[in-house]
């Protein structure tokens, strides 16, 4: 059974979050505030963290900050917070996903379960060693000229979908719904943010921008 972590203040969104997602074969833990909710993902190691941004002791951001210290788990930010410049500021931290208070539990389950598929697995055989370049992805973990750089899921999903096939140019909406395997709803701010990252992460070590913006199409391995 997959692991989910809550970090959210309010005990009563907790517990009803924990029940359901319960209810759907989940082993649900929360915390109530930010320190709280860090200890608890180190010790519990979930494979998915729903967290919340307005938080006691420690806010979300910095939450998220530390997270990404010592985990590429998903990251699902709740917040009744609408917008545009802090849902990029939160994908820029390293958030896979975002979605908005009030919300319906059945699609927090649904983005819950993609972002779940999306972590790869040993039956993934196929991934288990990429090369190009100076990149290597082995056994789920990206090296850059031999430096271990840390990944969010997500931006290894979209590392190896480009590695993969580094013929083809992929659309914003192909990304998309190859990554997030639901329909694209224009959301340029979340495929431009992770693109963004992974950039910057292979440049930091190997001096060079391995992806390519085609414009007006989309992007591809160089």
């Amino acid at each position: 059974m997959k692991k989910i972590a809550i970090i959210e203040d309010d005990l009563d969104i907790c517990k009803m979050m924990s029940r359901f997602l319960q209810n759907n074969d989940y082993i649900v833990k929360y915390a109530l505030q930010g320190n709280e909710g860090v200890l608890l993902c180190e010790s519990f190691i979930p494979d998915l963290i729903v967290l919340d941004i307005m938080l006691p002791q420690l806010n979300g951001h910095d939450v998220l900050r530390k997270l990404r210290e010592f985990t590429n788990r998903p990251v699902i930010v709740v917040s009744a917070k609408t917008m545009v410049q802090s849902k990029i500021e939160l994908l820029k931290l390293g958030a896979d996903d975002y979605i908005t208070k009030p919300f319906n539990l059945y699609e927090l389950l649904a983005r819950i379960e993609a972002n779940l598929k999306r972590m790869p697995t040993n039956q993934n055989f196929e991934y288990n060693s990429i090369k190009y370049k100076d990149i290597e992805i082995k056994n789920f973990t990206v090296s850059i000229k031999n430096t271990v750089v840390p990944f969010t899921s997500t931006e290894l999903s979209i590392l190896q979908l480009l590695i993969q096939y580094p013929q083809k140019i992929f659309s914003k909406q192909n990304l998309y719904e190859s990554i997030w395997n639901e329909p694209y709803a224009y959301d340029d701010d979340t495929i431009n943010t992770h693109i963004s990252r992974i950039r910057k992460k292979i440049k930091a070590i190997a001096k060079e921008d391995y992806i390519q913006t085609v414009w007006g199409i989309g992007y591809k391995i160089k």
